[in-house]
């Protein structure tokens, strides 16, 4: 490759199957020098500088170290081909490029591959590998050292990589998102990590942060693994296959210097893409249900409609809760699942226009669940067109694809690479979605069922390997795209499944939280909302500064403090919204009461505050979808200086000025909470005040999550009644 091609591919990235163009492309190489002799290569380029170590080959960058060939039985950059591991040793020439040097480097088998360092930024370095015959590598990988005191953040929401819990019935979904255990916190040293993105908890990226203040990220969309010192207590490995498009055989890497995390996540979304961030209503609180039953209607406005719906929009108006969002979730679209036409199930939701009229008219904004499958085999359902149109993914072996029962064995997930999906696909969205005022779209799936095989090809040529982890972002913009066409920037999307890059489409929701054990069949759990809570932060050091989870638990609570210490946690984090299988309604609980006095109060306490934190998100959103910073932010954002907070997971900022610490645990009247240096003043009673550094016991009393006020912070404060 010529030194302007690699010129080009500074200006205008291939990641993740999305074309970015970085700030500062076109500039000519005026600040870069080169300073080479007989030990190493120094690179530099507007105060920054890389190293290149010659024997043996070692690269140093920010915090970050390559592991040396010298010192390793695979190097720092290796590959495996025909079952043998193969590494780089050393420099045995170089070459300047506009904004770095390529080298050529020697491997452990003889041959002779390229390496290249490019500045991206000052702050943002491109390491690229290409080995010789790169057509007849399997695996591409890179080993970086890591002192045993380094915390590591990133790589997944996901607590850890636990084993599916149906295989053998091709279910890929996690064991222990049905039946939780106690594990995992912000520091994801000592995990083995796939990169793959699975049901549901689907929020992943091959990018991580540490407390040595770098962050790096791997290129492309290929399956792979992060060992994040859990083989070799001071090495993080990562490898991923190589596959069919000529740039998955080339190992891509960059480095983004900080120190600070918020300094990183702005070199990484200034690179991937900065965050979406969607129209100011969408802070408020949403109400949903996983199922709007079918049943006998009831009036609402002198109309029938769904008896569950009416019983929603009157119970609010009675108990003083104010409106916000109302999603429509699945099925509640014409066939199997509501895949096969965008058109309301009218014996489910008689009379929808009048239906979204009398919404509408109480103030509420409307969204409704979607996702790329296609059911249906009469004339004008979406499966019989897409199946006849060439738009449904081919599967090698057709008798164990996924299908809709009425396909009789067809697969049923749409080809998102074909040039003609996404026009045929989100025109219709579109078209709905405008006609009916649906201004929202909760995108779900994305990462089940898609064929990920070396066999499996796609309509682009890419195989299985590649498109799996690229689908999550393709779905996105497609409704992204599908919205912007109806309602311009007055419009939402939000997904649960997510890969580099989805954030500039998209924000996210944690996924099926439980409530309850064995996908809602079992026992209640307060580990659900454990998790979340951690969830959320690790998506924030992902670069999705927006996130939401299901309150109460996706499979319904059995405990009412579990939904009590939920509601309170999810009216602090970036998108509230409270719905999901079976009961989630202070007037109808899955315990005793079933019309709970208590609860009520506490529903609609938070639901108030929601409006009246509105200004405050609002302003943290738009931060957010500048630079990359969450809106719910770990310590370590705010105070990298203390070391207390490094893998402090139990309590969190709510943008610069409120320090939140959740309640989990079902029948805790009291916690332990940090405060850091300053002066904390409590958010409920400014009579209280502690100053840091310091830990405290607090009293946690149902109806209050503790939260407290940095020093000279103006916020918005609770109204007297609550």
């Amino acid at each position: 490759m010529s030194a302007t091609s690699v010129s080009r591919t500074v200006c205008a990235l291939l990641l993740g199957g999305l074309l970015l163009l970085v700030a500062g492309c076109g500039e000519d190489d005026d600040g870069l020098q080169i300073d080479s002799d007989d030990r190493s290569i120094a690179v530099r380029f507007d105060g920054s500088v890389a190293v290149i170590e010659r024997d043996p080959f070692t690269v140093e960058f920010s915090g970050a170290r390559l592991v040396s060939g010298g010192d390793s039985e695979i190097g720092g950059l290796f590959y495996e081909r025909a079952g043998a591991t193969h590494y780089v040793t050393r420099v045995v020439g170089e070459r300047r490029l506009d904004r770095g040097v390529v080298v050529d480097v020697e491997t452990s088998d003889g041959s002779t591959a390229l390496v290249r360092l490019v500045f991206v930024t000052a702050k943002t370095i491109e390491l690229s590998f290409e080995p010789a015959l790169a057509d007849s590598i399997d695996v591409l990988g890179a080993r970086v050292e890591s002192p045993p005191d380094e915390v590591v953040y990133g790589l997944t929401e996901r607590l850890r990589d636990g084993p599916d819990l149906a295989p053998e019935a091709g279910l890929e979904v996690d064991l222990e998102e049905a039946f939780p255990v106690e594990v995992g916190s912000l520091d994801r040293r000592g995990d083995v990590i796939r990169m793959r993105v699975r049901p549901t908890f689907a929020v992943y990226g091959p990018f991580y942060q540490t407390s040595n203040g770098y962050g790096l990220l791997v290129g492309g969309t290929a399956l792979g693994e992060f060992d994040v010192a859990a083989s070799d207590p001071q090495v993080i490995e990562m490898a991923f296959q190589s596959g069919v498009a000529e740039d998955s055989r080339t190992l891509q890497i960059f480095v983004f210097d900080g120190p600070g995390h918020a300094d990183i996540l702005d070199q990484y979304t200034r690179l991937t893409g900065r965050p979406y961030v969607p129209p100011d209503w969408a802070f408020l609180h949403w109400r949903w249900r996983n199922e709007l039953m079918l049943g006998e209607p009831a009036l609402l406005d002198g109309v029938e409609m769904n008896a569950q719906l009416v019983e929603d929009v009157t119970m609010y108006e009675d108990l003083g809760i104010p409106v916000g969002v109302y999603l429509f979730d699945r099925p509640v679209l014409f066939g199997d699942f509501g895949f096969a036409r965008f058109e309301w199930d009218e014996e489910r939701l008689p009379n929808p226009q009048a239906m979204i009229d009398s919404l509408r008219r109480r103030g509420y904004r409307l969204a409704m669940w979607s996702g790329m499958w296609a059911c249906g085999d009469g004339a004008g359902d979406l499966g019989t067109e897409a199946n006849a149109l060439g738009y449904i993914v081919p599967s090698p072996d057709p008798a164990a694809a996924p299908n809709c029962e009425n396909l009789g064995g067809a697969n049923f997930v749409l080809d998102v690479t074909h040039p003609e999906v996404p026009d045929w696909f989100g025109s219709q969205v579109a078209d709905f979605s405008a006609r009916y005022e649906i201004q929202g779209i909760k995108l779900d799936r994305g990462e089940e069922h898609i064929p990920s095989e070396p066999t499996d090809i796609w309509a682009d040529g890419r195989s299985g390997v590649e498109v799996r982890n690229a689908y999550p972002t393709i779905q996105a913009k497609i409704h992204y795209d599908a919205m912007q066409s109806a309602f311009g920037d007055d419009a939402l999307v939000i997904t649960r499944s997510a890969y580099t890059g989805t954030q500039q489409w998209a924000i996210v929701w944690g996924g099926d939280t439980p409530g309850r054990e064995a996908f809602g069949a079992g026992p209640g759990t307060d580990l659900g909302l454990r998790a979340a809570i951690i969830k959320q932060q690790r998506a924030a050091f992902l670069g999705y500064p927006i996130w939401g989870s299901d309150t109460g638990g996706y499979y319904e609570f059995r405990d009412r403090e579990v939904f009590a210490r939920w509601l309170a946690f999810s009216a602090f984090s970036g998108i509230m919204e409270i719905g999901g299988f079976g009961a989630h309604a202070p007037w109808n609980m899955p315990s005793e009461p079933s019309f709970d006095v208590e609860m009520v109060e506490i529903y609609r306490r938070y639901t108030r505050l929601r409006e009246t934190l509105l200004p405050y998100i609002v302003d943290q959103a738009r931060l957010a979808g500048n630079s990359g910073m969450p809106i719910a932010r770990p310590m370590v954002f705010e105070f990298a200086d203390d070391p207390a907070v490094l893998d402090l997971w139990d309590q969190y900022m709510f943008g610069p000025d409120l320090m939140v610490a959740p309640v989990w645990r079902i029948g805790e009247t009291e916690r332990s909470i940090y405060f850091p240096q300053g002066r904390w003043t409590s958010y409920w009673d400014s009579n209280v005040e502690i100053v840091g550094p310091t830990t405290e016991t607090v009293a946690v009393p149902l109806d209050q999550i503790p939260v407290f006020i940095r020093d000279g912070a103006a916020v918005p404060l609770p109204s007297p009644q609550g």
